[in-house]
């Protein structure tokens, strides 16, 4: 039996996934065009300094639903596409134990022998595919695809939609060391004050660009994103840097994991 609609209703899931991340992108180009923030820098009698970012436009709502319905459609095309599998691979429909079936993501193995269950009906080559892509098989597990997924689907399906937040994501430029002392840099999110650098000015000298002089460039990204080693540096970071590109990256992954799976049940030769 052939899963044609089961498995067009996977592809369009993702499908329209890629879409929300396009008009994702395209709002939040368009926001940050916009200059919504400006910078603002005060000294206090005793010399201790706050360089702030003043918002004048608020984070658009639209974007977090956006991004809401990218992380839904995603998990719910990886859904479809097991669900199109067990179809393939029993050859009827529905497929044997179609209640429980469901993509598994498994932050570690006592999670997925716990959900291994509901895939009991797939053929052993299938379970095991889905086993070696698991987050806590990955390397990196921080910067795995699935993890991030299931971590931000989770929040925006039981929670509330994520907030947004602006993130510092480069700051570069010069100070007069001798003067300006005690600087530092807040890697963000910004909180509703917007402090993005706190420092001490010794002296009376007027505060000019040849005693400090930062330029900045801000993010969108959800709040509580969870930090991780780079893969090459090291330090904790954002994974896969902005939220755009992070949404773009799990649209690979998914798009990828699908078609994967698909190809494995027609073709169980290439297990």
């Amino acid at each position: 039996m052939k899963p044609m609609r089961e498995l067009s209703l996977s592809q369009a899931r993702i499908s329209r996934a890629q879409d929300n991340i396009i008009e994702f992108s395209h709002l939040l180009s368009g926001y940050l065009e916009g200059r919504p923030s400006r910078i603002q820098v005060d000294i206090d009698a005793r010399g201790n300094g706050v360089i702030r970012v003043n918002r004048r436009e608020p984070i658009p709502d639209q974007l977090s639903i956006l991004l809401g319905e990218a992380l839904q459609n995603l998990r719910a095309g990886l859904d479809n596409c097991l669900y199109a599998v067990a179809i393939i691979d029993s050859g009827s429909n529905p497929p044997p134990g179609a209640s429980q079936l469901q993509w598994p993501i498994a932050l570690s193995a006592k999670e997925w022998t716990a959900n291994k269950r509901r895939l009991q009906h797939l053929s052993p080559h299938l379970i095991e595919a889905l086993h070696l892509i698991q987050p806590f098989q990955a390397k990196n597990p921080g910067w795995n695809c699935l993890r991030i997924l299931h971590d931000l689907a989770r929040i925006d399906r039981h929670r509330a939609a994520h907030e947004l937040a602006m993130w510092p994501e480069k700051i570069k430029g010069t100070y007069d060391k001798q003067t300006i002392q005690n600087l530092k840099i807040n890697e963000g999110p910004l909180d509703d004050e917007g402090i993005v650098v706190t420092f001490t000015k010794l002296g009376n000298d007027e505060l000019t660009p040849k005693l400090l002089n930062l330029q900045f460039e801000f993010d969108i990204d959800v709040r509580d994103v969870e930090m991780a080693p780079h893969t090459l540096m090291g330090a904790q970071s954002r994974p896969w840097g902005s939220l755009d590109n992070r949404l773009k990256a799990m649209c690979v992954a998914v798009e990828d994991y699908a078609d994967a799976l698909v190809e494995l049940a027609r073709n169980p030769e290439l297990a």
